[in-house]
């Protein structure tokens, strides 16, 4: 006897090569079967799903969830879960210093899987709060930049991030650099080399910050516009060096962020062939009312810029949990994989999509989530 079957939907997923009508059968939170019938009376539970759209769990891999101890951080059941996101992974909102609070507090009792990359800097990202233009009322962070960053290593602990990385293996993916400059780039390089782990850095200092990269690591932000020297974006090129680093085995995240992604950029880096390996939110308190909202606002965006669903559902399931090297335990819905499941409504119409910079998109389509189900368990 099944503990659940997900009846009648139309199964997307790319690591499993389903783009068919099937069931779903879970047993001990895991699926169990995926077959094109299976008896409702083989199970103590049914979920209708004729009409919908069915994928694995989405993974969103740059969303900032520490709630209640960073201030820009978005509550994670709530704004990732209920979407669609059963995966997420924290884009360094905390740091060494801060960590462990991060995954006793918020970690260890959220109904979200969550993942992170721990920040370079000490204290992760504690001075940020949704209050713009500055963004932050803490003079002290000024200290990172400043003096061609001379003061910048006083806020790394080098040994100590080492040391929560090597404790926290099975929630610690890697390191993120942000926001600062070149020299804490250095360090996150050095530090994520000596813990054997990724590095996600964003797309600023370009080209200079793309030489720290290596094969496997993460380029996020992958449409926010080149800026002068006075902060005015360029709507009419991109980065031409961020096809190199894909050629070289770097992964490009999508990460949309407030101010990360345009919809000229976007339509720019299609043309070159600069389609996002993984899509993500990079939700936050100051995004997550706009222009970002929730996951499937962001796959509708990529769906309208050309991407097919299929190559969507896999930019949010099994390329990040690839990524991630968790490929196998989460993206799928191969056998034995957990039975992390989102179910999505596909609406024809009129829907504006807002990028960044005040610019809106008719889209003809939209994902509506209508169920999520997490290791078996039904959350909505």
């Amino acid at each position: 006897m099944y503990d659940l079957i997900v009846k009648g939907g139309l199964v997307v997923d790319p690591a499993y090569g389903l783009n068919e009508e099937k069931d779903i059968a879970i047993t001990d939170g895991r699926v169990s079967a995926v077959e094109a019938q299976i008896l409702e009376s083989e199970a103590r539970r049914v979920v209708d799903a004729r009409g919908l759209i069915v994928t694995p769990g989405l993974v969103d891999i740059h969303t900032h969830t520490a709630q209640g101890l960073v201030r820009l951080s978005v509550d994670p059941d709530q704004a990732c879960l209920v979407k669609g996101s059963t995966t997420v992974v924290d884009a360094g909102s905390t740091g060494e210093l801060n960590y462990s609070a991060f995954r006793r507090f918020i970690i260890e009792n959220a109904k979200t899987r969550i993942l992170a990359f721990i920040n370079i800097e000490s204290l992760g990202m504690v001075e940020f709060m949704d209050s713009p233009p500055a963004y932050s009322d803490q003079r002290w962070s000024e200290l990172l930049s400043v003096s061609d960053e001379a003061y910048a290593p006083f806020f790394i602990n080098m040994d100590n991030t080492i040391s929560v990385i090597e404790t926290n293996r099975d929630s610690i993916i890697g390191i993120k650099w942000a926001h600062h400059g070149l020299k804490v780039l250095e360090l996150a390089r050095e530090a994520a080399d000596r813990a054997g782990c990724l590095l996600m850095v964003e797309n600023v200092h370009t080209p200079d910050s793309l030489r720290y990269v290596k094969k496997g690591d993460i380029v996020t932000h992958l449409y926010l516009p080149i800026t002068d020297q006075a902060g005015k974006p360029n709507f009419d090129v991109i980065c031409p060096e961020l096809l190199d680093v894909a050629k070289r085995g770097v992964s490009l995240d999508l990460g949309h962020g407030k101010s990360s992604f345009s919809w000229k950029i976007a339509e720019l880096g299609m043309k070159e062939g600069l389609k996002p390996n993984t899509i993500s939110t990079d939700l936050w308190v100051g995004n997550l009312h706009g222009p970002v909202f929730d996951i499937p606002t962001t796959m509708a965006k990529l769906i309208h810029l050309g991407m097919s669903i299929e190559e969507v559902v896999e930019a949010s399931t099994a390329s990040p949990a690839a990524t991630i090297g968790r490929l196998g335990e989460i993206g799928t819905l191969r056998p034995g994989a957990r039975a992390d499941i989102a179910l999505f409504r596909l609406q024809n119409g009129k829907f504006p999509l807002p990028d960044c910079y005040g610019e809106n998109r008719v889209a003809s389509l939209k994902l509506t989530t209508v169920n999520v189900i997490q290791e078996g368990r039904i959350v909505i």
